[in-house]
């Protein structure tokens, strides 16, 4: 008997002895929870509106300051790069006059300059032959061209045919002036030397001294 009432004691003081922890226990496992639950209502709290309002004018002006220093930046690089030297509308001789002007300068046309001929250096009349018939009824062959009296080079101011030779005003561009000559057939005048040759084997050039427009006989 003794020993059955100390089995019952031990065991009941067993179950007491749970009894009193277990509640503690369940409790350290929910309090977390309520924590948790506290920290989550703090960070759902509202903003202050002043607040708000006073960090977006702040970010607002940051953006505007950094705006403002990237375009101060940009411009300061431009303008400590060298000047463009040419031009994409502009030709040399253009952007030249352009430059010229800028600084005050007495500048020409550049429609005038580009109008200038250049004189060339081996410059000759050459007549090759002439068909003779009257005053105004006539055929030379001069610069290895076929003239009438209607059909001249603009070089030719004035000219009387006859039936061996031909007396000619001739316009020099690098003379800037009238040359008087006569020529027979087979004669050629160096304008530049003003010697007077004869071509027996027809192997003279055309005088080079005219300009494009030139070389095209008139009517």
């Amino acid at each position: 008997m003794t020993l059955f009432y100390r089995t019952a004691l031990c065991t009941a003081l067993v179950f007491l002895t749970l009894s009193l922890l277990m509640p503690a226990a369940a409790r350290a496992q929910a309090a977390p929870p309520v924590q948790a639950e506290g920290a989550a209502a703090k960070k759902e709290a509202p903003l202050d509106p002043k607040k708000a309002a006073a960090e977006a004018k702040k970010a607002a002006r940051d953006a505007e300051k950094r705006a403002q220093e990237e375009e101060a930046r940009i411009a300061a690089e431009l303008a400590a790069r060298p000047p463009f030297s040419k031009s994409l509308l502009f030709t040399a001789l253009e952007l030249d006059t352009v430059h010229k002007a800028e600084a005050g300068r007495n500048v020409q046309s550049t429609k005038e300059i580009e109008s200038v001929e250049l004189i060339p250096v081996d410059r000759k009349i050459w007549l090759q032959g002439i068909y003779y018939q009257a005053a105004n009824n006539w055929i030379i062959w001069l610069n290895g061209y076929k003239l009438t009296p209607y059909y001249m080079l603009p070089e030719i101011r004035g000219i009387r045919v006859d039936r061996d030779r031909v007396y000619l005003e001739w316009y020099d561009i690098g003379k800037n002036g009238i040359i008087n000559i006569s020529l027979q057939p087979h004669q050629v005048y160096d304008i530049v030397t003003g010697i007077l040759v004869w071509d027996t084997d027809g192997g003279a050039k055309p005088s080079s001294g005219k300009s494009r427009t030139s070389r095209r006989p008139r009517r």
